[in-house]
């Protein structure tokens, strides 16, 4: 063999013995790395599967959709669907519409109620759950109206009657409201019920149900006798009163019904059996141009006291006014 020759295969041998040796060192790396992969791979498994199991979710299952739960918009829709509607217009006997409280009543239980309140405009809508209501319309500020506290509207049989002369029947309607129904014309607007006739109208539910009249004493003499103010129901036979101390020069009478009474003061104990009222002589100024001893009606509403009812009126001529006597004698 040539020198030549020699060392060509010296040279061969050198690169051979690089060439094993770079592909021992890459299968050396490739197994390093694919150790190491396996363990970051094995290290984030463990993981998630730790934070799944804190969640009591097993990692393995995806969740079904049936499983979801309702959204809200489903949840409300469903609310809805269960409800239904009272609609209607108002009115009231007058040239303007004062602001209303509308009330629908479990026919059942008038403890149970659906109210909105018309501030202006003249119709009205509520949402109630499924049932049978009576529907009625309560003046939010009757003393400032001037009208009595025990007048108010309904939807009654006069209104179906068409609220003509010989529609004498009161009786509130029940309206019956079935889930997503809407029941129009719906209308509270008989506001003509004679008063002391009692249909069954449940009073508004927002008010309370007593008041209060107070006023002043007197008596022409230099003392005041003590006294037994007494306040007459107009619609009824009923009556409430105090009794005074002997120089009181004031008088309140609490907890009556709303409604509307006439006032007297009846001496007692002492002094004469006379008695003097709250009329229109009062009212006059007591001067000698007043002439008229009719009694005046006070009205109490829910909640107030009507004041300034001084029953002071001791000149009506024997005979003359027709008074109600001491009901306690």
């Amino acid at each position: 063999m040539s020198k030549l020759n020699r060392i060509q295969m010296v040279l061969i041998g050198i690169l051979l013995f690089i060439v094993l040796t770079a592909c021992g060192l890459m299968d050396l790396y490739s197994e390093i790395s694919g150790d190491e992969q396996e363990s970051v791979e094995e290290k984030v498994q463990a993981t998630l599967t730790a934070i799944e199991s804190e969640k009591g979710v097993d990692p393995t299952q995806a969740p079904s959709p049936t499983e979801a739960l309702p959204t809200v918009t489903q949840t409300t829709q469903a609310t809805l669907a269960s409800s239904g509607f009272i609609k209607g217009s108002l009115s009231y006997p007058s040239e303007f519409l004062p602001p209303q409280r509308v009330v629908a009543f479990d026919v059942n239980d008038f403890d149970i109620y659906y109210l909105t309140e018309v501030q202006s405009g003249s119709s009205y809508q509520l949402e109630v759950l499924p049932g049978s209501y009576y529907v009625l319309a309560y003046l939010i500020n009757p003393s400032q109206l001037g009208a009595g506290p025990d007048f108010f509207a309904a939807y009654s049989q006069t209104v179906l009657c068409g609220l003509q002369a010989g529609c004498d029947d009161h009786s509130l309607v029940p309206v019956e409201v079935q889930p997503g129904e809407k029941m129009m014309n719906i209308d509270p607007i008989d506001w003509y019920l004679p008063p002391g006739v009692d249909a069954g109208w449940p009073s508004d539910p927002l008010k309370e149900e007593t008041g209060s009249i107070s006023g002043d004493l007197g008596y022409p003499s230099e003392y005041i006798p003590p006294m037994r103010v007494v306040a007459f129901d107009v619609n009824s036979t009923g009556y409430y009163y105090v009794d005074t101390l002997r120089n009181q020069g004031s008088y309140q009478i609490d907890r009556l019904p709303a409604g509307t009474y006439l006032v007297l003061a009846f001496i007692r104990e002492e002094g004469p059996d006379i008695s003097s009222g709250y009329s229109q002589f009062v009212i006059c100024g007591m001067t000698v141009d007043c002439s008229d001893h009719s009694l005046v009606d006070v009205i109490v509403y829910p909640g107030e006291v009507t004041e300034n009812v001084d029953p002071v009126d001791f000149y009506a001529p024997p005979g003359e006014a027709d008074w109600p006597e001491d009901p306690t004698q």
